[in-house]
Formats: structure tokens, C-alpha cells, sequence
């Protein structure tokens, strides 16, 4: 996900995005540990775009 995609999301929205992809990583930790075949570089997909989506609220919350 591109940085620009979060600059049009509301704060909710935001919120909403963080926890549908901790679900996700959740659900692809979850498969790796049952030895199924998983997207290995999903995880640190997963991860960057919360960080991505994380400094963002930070960047809302300052400027309010």
C-alpha cells in the first residue's frame, strides 16, 4: 500500500485498515506455523503498511 492511498483516509478508516491487516497477519502466521504454503514476504508486507498506517494517524493526531 503507497503512502499517498492513506493521505485520503479519514482516521477511522485508518483504524479500520490497522486492524483488518493484524487479522491478516495473524491468519498468515497462523498458516506458516502449520507448514501450509504461505506468501512468505506477505508478513513484511503486512508489517510495513501497518507502520505506514501508524505514522499517518500520528501525522493526523499532531495536526489536530
Amino acid at each position: 500500500m503507497k503512502f499517498d492511498l492513506l493521505k485520503n483516509m479519514t482516521l477511522s478508516e485508518l483504524y479500520q485498515k490497522a486492524v483488518d491487516l493484524k487479522k491478516e497477519a495473524l491468519n498468515v502466521r497462523i498458516l506458516s506455523a502449520s507448514s501450509q504454503p504461505t506468501n512468505a514476504n506477505r508478513l513484511r508486507e503486512i508489517r510495513r503498511d501497518v507502520a505506514r498506517i501508524k505514522t499517518r494517524i500520528q501525522q493526523l493526531n499532531q495536526s489536530a
